[in-house]
């Protein structure tokens, strides 16, 4: 049978006899020596054997196979199922912090008993139009604000998934300081299987950032709350916003949370941006898209691939679900946005669930309508199954690729990845 090379075949030599191949569809990697190399280079192989370990691997694929127009496929399925409903309920925008970089509009109130209802049937005429899975993220402001609406809400969704045989998976995203052992008890048995909680770096950096209304630090307390978790199955990724000023701290921070003992935290970095457009930013002095590619690459040299691996390894064909049908982030009024970014701003607004069948179609179809396959860039890029076109919220705002990738980064979490001790 002919075969040809994956269009997604990315390339480097380890060293003087070693050539790494990874293939950013299938996710699958080998190892050539120079004269294996030269054979896959010119098509033309001795050993029937590695033919048929590169075909098992899709570095080598059926010389008819069209994979660009699979992949595009595949991406259209995930982007327009009606299986699944993505939901982040922000049950109030308020919250306990004064984060100065914060692009949300922190306004006083919470989600209303009416806006909880319409939520609720939202939920059910998805799952009778043919959902099979729901995720729900509670987020805000802060929702451990209120966690009697969490645990009201949550209690409804969960009824509602069982009577009809819906996956329901809950996770959440807090800033980690309100976190008492009721509350950590609480979220595990409404079915929260995972938190993130930021950090902007070591003590200092963190409390110059963020701290309570009133100035205080929340540092200390934070990194307390972590042991609440010790009992417990619930996954707590740590995020860390770094910059230019902070990013020493990375690797001191991760140190701090070894000690926890708690193999369910996991730290990963990721970059402060600029996109209040309400607000002269001046504590965060910004890592452009080199700068934080250098820094992460720094960390899996580290030996600390972890966000790397994760980035690279996971099976998705979406950027993200801002860009699927079913995926809306609902603010406490009711008002239903496609990306986290956008929450709290009216006029990016898609539809109110009080009245979800009066939609705005241009704030809808500005994430819904823009194909990667069709851009000269992308559509050509080795990175695009691993990429698709990144972030769409960034391309509207920036008008610049949001590219994920670098030759130098994809080679760094490679090595830190499959290579490292």
């Amino acid at each position: 049978m002919p075969y040809k090379k994956s269009r997604f075949n990315f390339t480097y030599k380890q060293d003087e006899d070693a050539h790494v191949v990874f293939n950013t569809y299938s996710k699958a990697l080998v190892v050539l020596s120079d004269s294996e190399f030269q054979q896959f280079q010119e098509m033309s192989f001795d050993n029937p054997e590695m033919v048929q370990e590169l075909v098992d691997n899709r570095i080598l694929i059926e010389e008819s196979f069209d994979e660009v127009g699979f992949l595009s496929y595949c991406h259209n399925m995930t982007k327009f199922s009606e299986g699944s409903l993505h939901l982040v309920l922000a049950t109030t925008m308020d919250c306990n912090f004064a984060c100065p970089y914060c692009y949300e509009n922190r306004r006083k109130g919470k989600m209303s008993i009416e806006v909880q209802d319409a939520i609720s049937r939202f939920i059910q005429e998805n799952i009778n139009h043919g959902v099979q899975k729901l995720d729900v993220t509670w987020y805000g402001g802060e929702p451990l604000l209120y966690p009697d609406i969490v645990q009201a809400l949550a209690t409804r969704i969960r009824q509602i998934a069982d009577a009809s045989g819906c996956e329901l998976t809950m996770y959440m995203v807090t800033n980690g300081y309100l976190f008492t052992p009721e509350l950590v008890e609480l979220i595990d048995q409404i079915g929260v299987v995972k938190v993130q909680i930021t950090l902007d770096g070591l003590k200092e950096h963190h409390d110059a950032r963020r701290h309570l209304r009133n100035g205080n630090g929340t540092f200390d307390k934070i990194i307390e709350n972590l042991r609440l978790f010790d009992e417990y199955s619930i996954r707590v990724d740590v995020r860390m916003n770094v910059d230019n000023e902070n990013c020493g701290d990375y690797i001191g921070l991760q140190r701090k949370l070894a000690e926890l003992d708690n193999p369910n935290i996991i730290l990963y970095p990721s970059p402060v941006e600029d996109i209040n457009p309400d607000t002269i930013n001046e504590v965060s002095d910004f890592m452009s898209f080199d700068d934080f590619e250098k820094f992460a690459g720094g960390i899996c040299k580290e030996g600390d691939a972890t966000s790397a691996a994760t980035k690279v390894l996971d099976d998705r064909y979406c950027y993200c679900q801002a860009e699927t049908e079913n995926s809306y982030v609902i603010d406490e009024l009711g008002n239903c946005y496609k990306c986290w970014d956008q929450v709290g701003r009216i006029e990016t607004c898609c539809f109110n669930i009080l009245s979800p069948d009066d939609k705005n179609y241009p704030n809808i179809t500005k994430f819904m309508s823009w194909d990667p396959f069709r851009d000269e860039k992308c559509g050509q890029c080795v990175f695009l199954p691993v990429c698709f076109g990144g972030c769409k919220f960034h391309r509207m705002n920036t008008d610049r690729y949001d590219c994920g990738f670098t030759e130098e980064s994809m080679k760094n979490y490679l090595e830190g990845a499959f290579f490292s001790d």
